[in-house]
């Protein structure tokens, strides 16, 4: 048997992807779970608990992270990270695994002490481990050679003055020193890890996120359509509505109006609320603003013809695999994780990076062509429990921590 402890910002925000719904699985791996959240702890569950539950904890990391801002740096000041040790469930796990860490609330400097105490296992959900300061470099390659002279500093996480260079670096003098495996999830994201001087430290594995396929799978079109109240005879998308810069909403509403005027659609959003305004009359909106209900979530996709997702940036792309799961193909945009993800161009479809014009061609595409786009949505079924399942997830993730936990922690492992 191993014991785990999970180091996350939340538990429920994230669940899919930062280990709270694998627990359970785990467990039929003799893998026992515990997680330890800061920011966003929703969640009654027994094997969940705080991180750093110290009076004042939460105005001191406030107070760090204004500082961090003012000095344009970024998760490197919070001096309670090296008290992680002293939390019970830290000392009584045989291996610590670190999730979003880099969320306002944790010092990787610590690492180096940590990973010393305890085997470590540290996911890499997004680039920001690889970069001088940004979450995702959006076609800068300056990560491969450094940072520094950065040509956006815009990008989060922001800086005041161009320290990434400086970032950068000391990233690179902290990062031998760490005794951790880190886990990806995408081959786009090895593939990054494996031009990175960063990451050579390290030994890369790659896990894909996956899902329950006995409750993400398709339903019936008609009964969700019902439930949610689309119009008869209305083709329905179904997107994720988030005006952050990497998400490409506003690519998705300019497509919107390059296509054919008198197409009439159910647009069925999630996350944000107001983007499509100026089409209703047009086409029918149904947004739902930001849930956790995944009742909803699972009709919405059932709903829909097709789901898009065309993302700027994404390193896997979890909302790709629910749709996936649930009988959906996928319009995504080249050049991120998502066409490797959804399998296009036989499952999904992607099209080059901000071209309205061949997204709106797609769109077209599957609104036109309903034996296409049923066909792609079955294979994209198909492909989802081939390699999506979370039953996998949980037999190769229990394999690192088995293989971990049973190796001395002294010495590094060997990079891949």
């Amino acid at each position: 048997m191993v014991s785990v402890v999970q180091i996350n910002s939340g538990d429920l925000m994230g669940r899919r992807f930062n280990g709270f719904d694998l627990t359970p699985h785990l467990r039929k791996h003799d893998v026992y779970s515990n997680h330890l959240v800061f920011w966003n702890h929703e969640s009654d569950a027994e094997f969940v608990g705080k991180l750093f539950p110290y009076p004042g904890s939460r105005t001191l990391t406030r107070a760090i992270n204004l500082l961090e801002r003012r000095l344009s740096l970024h998760a490197k000041l919070h001096p309670h990270s090296w008290m992680l040790p002293l939390h019970g469930k830290v000392r009584a796990a045989d291996l610590v695994h670190y999730h979003i860490i880099h969320d306002g609330f944790f010092s990787l400097s610590a690492l180096p002490y940590l990973s010393r105490l305890k085997p470590t296992v540290w996911t890499w959900h997004d680039p920001w481990p690889m970069t001088g300061h940004c979450i995702y470099p959006m076609g800068c390659d300056r990560w491969q050679s450094g940072c520094g002279t950065c040509p956006d500093l815009t990008l989060p996480f922001a800086m005041q003055s161009d320290r990434s260079g400086e970032q950068f670096q000391w990233k690179k003098d902290i990062y031998p020193k760490i005794n951790a495996e880190i886990i990806v999830a995408s081959p786009w994201m090895h593939e990054m890890a494996s031009k990175s001087q960063l990451a050579k430290s390290f030994k890369i594995t790659t896990i894909p996120f996956g899902l329950d396929l006995d409750v993400y799978e398709p339903r019936d079109k008609s009964a969700a359509r019902e439930r949610l109240g689309v119009l008869p005879d209305r083709k329905v998308i179904c997107i994720r509505t988030s005006s952050t810069p990497y998400k490409g909403l506003a690519d998705f509403i300019t497509a919107l109006d390059a296509i054919d005027p008198s197409q009439k659609l159910c647009i069925i959003g999630f996350q944000e609320i107001g983007h499509f305004d100026r089409f209703i009359g047009r086409h029918q909106i149904i947004e739902f603003g930001w849930t956790n209900d995944d009742e909803l979530l699972r009709d919405a996709l059932a709903a829909c013809d097709f789901f898009m997702m065309p993302s700027k940036a994404e390193a896997f792309g979890l909302m790709a695999i629910e749709a996936m799961a649930c009988g959906r193909a996928v319009v995504s945009y080249d050049g991120t994780s998502l066409p490797g993800i959804t399998f296009a161009p036989d499952a999904g479809i992607s099209v080059p990076m901000g071209d309205i014009g061949a997204l709106a061609n797609a769109i077209t595409h599957m609104l036109k062509d309903a034996e296409d786009c049923e066909a792609r949505g079955r294979l994209s079924r198909k492909m989802a429990k081939t390699h999506y399942d979370i039953k996998r997830q949980a037999r190769e993730t229990s394999e690192v921590y088995h293989r971990l936990a049973n190796t001395t922690s002294s010495g590094r492992t060997e990079p891949a």
